[in-house]
């Protein structure tokens, strides 16, 4: 059950605003309105600190099992370090998969939703706590060559 929550300090109709609008799924409350919206790896840099799902190619993987969070790494439309996002799922959600998420997405369109930060490496990221953050896309579109046509892998 969705829960709508508004500041009635701040008047009738930024509260009568923020109700409407978490209930018919287009936003909502936290310390006023803010939007849910789908938006690419390239606009989350313009969203931190806002939660919202992002959607694109899962372009490189790392499971970091050597080190000490066990992270696994989605980056975002080009191959680390170029990514322009990063999903990184925890160790504890890592478990609640059925296959290796690495394994899973590698290659396919996905959209995660979550609060968007940024990493120390100054990209945005999410960390996905549960694998219901995470869904598969439509098809992705198959990668062009340089001649122009699809690319088969």
């Amino acid at each position: 059950m969705k829960v709508c929550q508004c500041q009635w300090g701040r008047g009738l109709l930024p509260c009568v605003l923020a109700v409407v609008l978490c209930l018919f799924g287009t936003g909502r409350v936290s310390g006023g309105v803010k939007v849910v919206q789908t938006i690419t790896g390239e606009q989350a840099q313009q969203h931190l600190q806002e939660t919202n799902t992002v959607c694109g190619v899962v372009a490189s993987t790392k499971y970091a099992e050597r080190s000490r969070e066990k992270h696994t790494y989605l980056n975002f439309d080009r191959p680390f370090p170029e990514q322009t996002f990063t999903a990184v799922v925890t160790e504890a959600a890592r478990a609640k998969f059925k296959a290796p998420p690495e394994v899973v997405f590698d290659g396919k369109n996905v959209c995660v939703t979550g609060l968007i930060t940024e990493s120390f490496h100054g990209k945005p990221q999410i960390v996905v706590e549960d694998p219901s953050q995470i869904q598969i896309a439509d098809p992705a579109p198959p990668a062009a060559s340089p001649s122009g046509q699809g690319s088969a892998r």
